[in-house]
């Protein structure tokens, strides 16, 4: 009796549990979930359970609701490649700075230039004196770990970055990106975002639910390099540099004086300007670009795109300060003009940093870059000790459009720059029509499945085929609370997983019947007889079968990908809970039966 009772518990409190953990996805869903409408905790729940203000989840003690996934409830799919090798030159160039740093602590007065060349793996270092190499001691390259010393000349000397090192920048450039974008999306408040890394340098995104007027604003965030970058421009060489075009410009090209006589070459397009510049920058330059805009109604933001036009400054390559030493970000309104802007607070070395730079450079131009784009140039007047530094946006769109651009550059500037560029490979939008037929459809599947494998059983085994259907219940319930505890997405596959798992538990129970059959037509024993060696001597046979499908499961969660990983982790899920429903609650059913039942019969 005690060993019922124990038996009895366990599955009691499996299923107290199954639904506990399913209580919000319950609500969630009843809430009008699965028309994209996000739950409500009114009333008693209220007390028990939170709405996450954000995305609208219900969640209790942590525990997320079942989300539906892209091919469900709709949403955006996109897959980004991550160009890792900049990532590496980025890294070297930081390097060379670093080194001549270091250097100059290490003897005061030292004549020495590190440069990285621009697509090279290695930093070349040239001396004022040859005997300054004896500073490259095996001590001193501890603080360069990744770097390694190769051929040398007289004065100089190479170094090659560890091959080893370079894949591991390219990793964790990879890494690093998907966090960052899931910063910048939880900042969106879109409920359960996908990011997935797929093979060595891409990105799959999926936003479900996402509502169509985010759709655009979600990949400018997403896609937004945002590598803040203060940079000199190179006052002494850029009338030299550009005035060596004047009269070889192709058609559309145009030499101006800006900024007080310097000159810039222009076009009405940027693409224009980047390829006509690509591999002219002198070194340790680069091409920074901002567009001028030309209005026709400046108080209501027009402008003549005809006359507007992209102007190039030439900046060192080299940054004074990025955006790593930032503090804060915000967004403040100018009381003058009445347009947003972004205020800038940087940390103790940052602020160190720009009371220095502005110190040294009064008097030249100060060129404060998103990327490739010079947001602003102004002269350094005086030197700014304040640590603080503000960031104007683009004047030729309404105040509204200007907020909402502020209000996106302070998340990505917040949650960090990305530490490589991206390009989208491909997007697809599932829109919720087709979302919701795809719920109604593989739903009705589900239940119609269901209902005829029920009806089998029950008139093919009859009693029997009902203690089928209860387990073959508990088991739908206790895959649905597994999905919902490890906080897997439910997608179409997945759906696919839980009917394929309806099939195993069922052919489970066939197995055990035809089998308890056997005993009782061909041994001719007793019932109680029949059921104990029928369950035993099929158990083998269900496991087995089990553990194959097991097998292929696991092959298809370590090498699929998206939704063939949502495949089989639902396949395992129902593998488990299959073996618990069919062989051990079944059993239990059967014992409890033959107990209460006084006749030596079964109805099977």
């Amino acid at each position: 009796m005690k060993s019922s009772l124990y038996r009895w518990g366990v599955v009691v409190v499996a299923f107290l549990a199954a639904l506990y953990v399913l209580t919000p996805t319950i609500i969630d869903w009843s809430d009008g979930k699965l028309d994209g409408a996000p739950g409500s905790t009114d009333g008693v729940a209220s007390m028990f359970l939170k709405t996450n203000e954000a995305t609208g989840q219900v969640t209790w003690e942590g525990i997320q609701p079942l989300t539906l996934g892209l091919d469900l409830q709709g949403g955006l799919l996109l897959q980004y490649h991550v160009y890792v090798d900049r990532a590496v030159q980025d890294r070297l160039t930081r390097m060379a700075s670093d080194l001549e740093e270091r250097l100059a602590q290490e003897k005061e007065g030292i004549e020495v230039e590190a440069v990285h060349p621009p697509g090279q793996t290695y930093i070349d270092v040239t001396l004022g004196d040859a005997a300054d190499k004896a500073l490259f001691t095996d001590d001193f390259m501890t603080f360069f770990p990744s770097l390694l010393k190769m051929d040398s000349g007289s004065n100089t000397l190479r170094l090659e970055m560890d091959p080893n090192y370079i894949e591991e920048t390219k990793g964790f450039a990879v890494t690093q990106a998907i966090e960052t974008i899931r910063s910048r999306i939880d900042a969106l408040g879109v409920a359960e975002p996908s990011i997935t890394r797929q093979g060595m340098s891409d990105i799959v995104i999926q936003l479900p639910g996402i509502q169509e007027e985010n759709i655009e604003r979600a990949k400018e965030l997403i896609g937004q390099t945002a590598q803040l970058r203060f940079q000199m421009v190179d006052d002494d060489g850029t009338n030299q540099f550009f005035g060596q075009f004047r009269g070889q410009l192709p058609e559309g090209f145009a030499l101006r004086s800006i900024d007080g006589g310097y000159f810039s070459v222009t076009h009405q397009s940027k693409d224009a300007l980047k390829e006509f510049f690509a591999g002219r920058a002198p070194d340790n330059r680069a091409i920074g670009y901002q567009f001028h805009p030309v209005y026709i109604d400046r108080e209501n933001g027009i402008i003549d795109e005809q006359q507007s036009y992209w102007k190039t400054y030439l900046v060192y390559r080299e940054a004074e300060l990025t955006g790593d030493y930032i503090q804060d970000a915000r967004v403040a309104v100018d009381q003058q003009f009445n347009r947003p802007y972004v205020s800038l607070n940087f940390d103790a070395k940052g602020a160190e940093l720009f009371g220095a730079t502005t110190t040294e450079y009064t008097g030249q131009r100060f060129a404060i870059m998103m990327d490739d784009e010079v947001n602003s140039a102004p002269v350094i007047n005086e030197p700014i000790l304040g640590g603080r530094a503000q960031i104007t946006l683009g004047s030729m769109q309404s105040y509204t459009e200007i907020q909402k651009e502020a209000q996106d550059l302070v998340i990505v500037l917040r949650h960090g720059a990305l530490p490589a560029p991206i390009e989208r490979q491909f997007e697809t939008i599932v829109g919720p029509t087709l979302g919701q037929d795809s719920i109604d459809s593989s739903m009705r599947a589900l239940l119609v499945g269901s209902i005829l494998v029920i009806l089998f059983m029950l008139i093919y085994y009859r009693r029997s085929g009902f203690i089928s259907t209860i387990a073959l219940t508990l088991n739908l319930v206790l895959i649905m609370a597994g999905l919902a505890a490890i906080g897997a997405t439910l997608t179409l596959p997945g759906i696919a997983g839980i009917i394929l798992t309806v099939g195993m538990a069922v052919d489970a129970n066939v197995i055990i019947y035809e089998r308890i059959r056997e005993e009782l037509v061909v041994g001719k024993k007793p019932v109680r007889v029949a059921v104990k060696e029928g369950f035993d001597k099929a158990f083998s046979a269900v496991l087995d079968a089990n553990i194959t499908t097991g097998i292929a499961a696991l092959v298809l969660l370590q090498y699929g990908t998206g939704p063939i990983r949502g495949f089989a982790i639902t396949l395992l899920i129902g593998i488990v809970s299959t073996l618990f429903t069919a062989v051990y609650v079944t059993r239990i059913l059967f014992d409890d039966w033959m107990q209460r039942s006084k006749k030596d019969t079964l109805s099977i």
